[in-house]
């Protein structure tokens, strides 16, 4: 992006040189790309290190280094974290000055430095003075593909991080909200400025306005300060400022900046978009018809799961109050109650600001789709006290079942990484991976709970917790989870590594169904209960098709001279659970506000499974330990 940025303003320059004359605008010289800045800050190009050359052989130790165990590596960095700070640092100095002169050169007389929205008369000026070709040059080259690229970014932790350049944006934006040839740019890209809000929600990512896109910028932004300004009002103990920390001024300057931006283009396109609606009901009266509104009936069931459980990702839920004496008391179990009742009644300024920001993001930018998502339930006056729910990635051992954490957020934060504990655990019975704990660890290198190398670990700089939460869905619920154990990896294409991978997976799947399904319905978390209901009720016939695939692929196994005494156990629990599941499943009622689908399961299916209940019960295996898992070396 940052090298078309370059190619893009040689291209203005040159065009512009061309039509200045005509244009009137000899006074005003476009400085190429190479002297906007300075020698001294174009961006160099360093070369990222690959490790430390000619270390001592203790330095050059190997260690199982990555937070999943795959590979073995190093302890030493692989890569330069502050070299590649700097070099990004440098490119965006440039792209800011890019931006701000384009800006200039756009609107010089600055018509909107005050916030007032620029009139028609005020536009048509400007849009005279300008070359004829600048709106062609513009809507071809990569300049709005970039911008909409900066204003998706819906994290306001990442914005703090990049206020230069994101103000610089701004300016450009109220630039062009001043040139009347320049405004249809902020429209969507199809070309169709008529289309209805309704509609504007169907298109595809790349087809949304710049307007919309800065809306919902904006709408981030009236969020996080919201509850920032919420979380100051609740806070008892006194906020202690961080002096050392330019982010609250760069955000001062940045979140009115964002609010006054979009008033202003809303209200440029906006005049646009009704001027020329009226234009074209004059021009086609005649073919007058009014076009059907998009659909509304989901195509898939995938569809309507997105649909129905995106409502329900993020939210709050209250967890602890006080009592009459000023004790803290916890309305839900919660691992980390110990801690926050001993913490100091004092709040870091630097920390309830990141809250904030990271309450923003996940409010926005949790993953979401049938096959895994994940859900956050904050307490209603702290955002230091989570709870995470995560749904199993299909094709894997966990598909479908619902993993809840707690989360909690020291003091420090974020100076150091949020506390994270598995509690779905089965009473501390099962390890459900090698990175899960039965005593609900999570071993992951960016927790600091797993040795990596430094650029693994937590940063206050680049890390956050949504990273935390896309590590474990990704890294650690996958599908070969045996392969999660340090040193394995090694034997993952061998025959003794397939058939352990095999039987590692057959005891998951049926702890999965007996602790992630069946114990999640009947005894859900209150924060996740809505949630946990809908998702089985929307997945019911999924999830037995599910159970019956992994009970057929498990039996194949059951004469295998190494492996098959253990996958019959694991079978014969998994039809166990998987009966029992059933039972829930058709116990479940519509949930509120959604209409039945009438979609039951099979005769097929339910004969498939009273068929092998009743099979199990005579091969029952004595000595069982059902819902354990067979750790063996792990």
């Amino acid at each position: 992006m940052y090298f078309e940025f370059i190619s893009l303003w040689n291209a203005i320059i040159f065009r512009s040189a061309l039509c200045c004359h005509h244009n009137g605008r000899v006074d005003y010289t476009l400085p190429p790309a190479d002297f906007m800045c300075g020698a001294d800050h174009l961006p160099s190009s360093p070369t990222v290190s690959s490790g430390h050359g000619g270390g001592t052989s203790e330095e050059q130790q190997l260690y199982w280094a990555k937070g999943t165990g795959f590979g073995t590596g190093s302890t030493a960095s692989g890569w330069d974290v502050e070299q590649a700070l700097t070099k990004q640092r440098l490119e965006e100095e440039h792209v800011t000055c890019l931006l701000q002169v384009l800006a200039s050169y756009i609107n010089p007389a600055n018509c909107v430095s005050h916030g007032e929205a620029p009139t028609g008369d005020s536009r048509g000026h400007n849009s005279n003075a300008l070359p004829t070709v600048l709106q062609e040059l513009l809507s071809q080259s990569c300049l709005i593909p970039a911008m909409s690229s900066y204003l998706r970014n819906d994290s306001v932790l990442d914005m703090a991080r990049h206020v230069p350049l994101y103000r610089a944006l701004l300016e450009l934006l109220r630039a062009i909200s001043t040139s009347t040839a320049l405004v249809p740019l902020l429209l969507p890209l199809s070309g169709d400025p008529s289309q209805e809000e309704e509609e504007e929600e169907e298109r595809s990512e790349g087809q949304t306005s710049v307007g919309m896109l800065l809306a919902k910028m904006k709408t981030c932004v009236d969020t996080y300060t919201n509850r920032l300004r919420s979380k100051k009002d609740k806070a008892k103990g006194v906020v202690k400022p961080d002096s050392s920390d330019p982010e609250p001024e760069g955000l001062t300057l940045l979140v009115p900046d964002i609010q006054r931006t979009a008033e202003i283009v809303y209200a440029a396109t906006t005049s646009l978009r009704q001027a020329n609606q009226e234009r074209k009901l004059a021009e086609s009266s005649k073919k007058a018809t009014t076009r059907p509104k998009p659909m509304s009936i989901l195509r898939s069931l995938e569809e309507k799961y997105v649909a129905i459980m995106k409502k329900l990702q993020f939210d709050t839920f209250e967890m602890v109050t006080e009592d009459d004496d000023g004790k803290l008391v916890f309305k839900v179990n919660y691992h980390y109650m110990s801690q926050v009742k001993n913490a100091s009644d004092a709040n870091s300024a630097a920390r309830a600001r990141r809250l904030a920001q990271e309450a923003v993001t996940l409010s926005t930018s949790l993953p979401l789709s049938s096959s895994s998502s994940v859900f956050v339930r904050c307490d209603e006056e702290r955002l230091d006290i989570m709870k995470v729910l995560i749904t199993g990635p299909a094709d894997t051992p966990y598909a479908n079942g619902c993993f809840e954490f707690d989360v909690y957020f020291p003091q420090d934060y974020p100076n150091s990484p949020p506390l994270v504990n598995l509690e779905t655990t089965g009473g501390h019975s099962v390890r459900f991976n090698p990175n899960l704990y039965n005593d609900g660890k999570v071993c992951l290198s960016i927790l600091n709970t797993w040795h990596g190398r430094p650029e693994e670990k937590w940063n206050p700089q680049t890390s956050s917790f949504l990273q935390v939460l896309v590590s474990v869905q990704s890294l650690i619920l996958v599908s070969e989870p045996y392969f999660n154990e340090p040193g394995y990896e090694r034997s993952r294409g061998t025959p003794s590594g397939t058939q352990s991978s095999r039987e590692y997976d057959g005891n998951i799947r049926q702890a999965s169904v007996k602790w992630a399904m069946l114990e999640q319905m009947r005894n859900a978390s209150p924060c996740f209960k809505e949630v946990i209901h809908k998702h089985f009720y929307l997945k019911r016939v999924e999830v037995m098709a599910q159970c019956e695939e992994w009970i057929a692929d498990i039996q194949q196994y059951s004469s295998d001279k190494r492996v098959g005494r253990t996958m019959s156990h694991h079978a014969a629990a998994l039809k166990r659970h998987t009966a029992q599941l059933r039972e829930e499943l058709l116990k479940l009622p519509c949930p509120e506000g959604l209409e039945p689908d009438g979609e039951e399961f099979s005769d097929k299916s339910a004969a498939l499974v009273v068929k092998e209940l009743a099979n199990q019960d005579a091969e029952k295996p004595t000595g069982s330990q059902d819902g354990t898992c067979s750790e063996g070396p792990l």
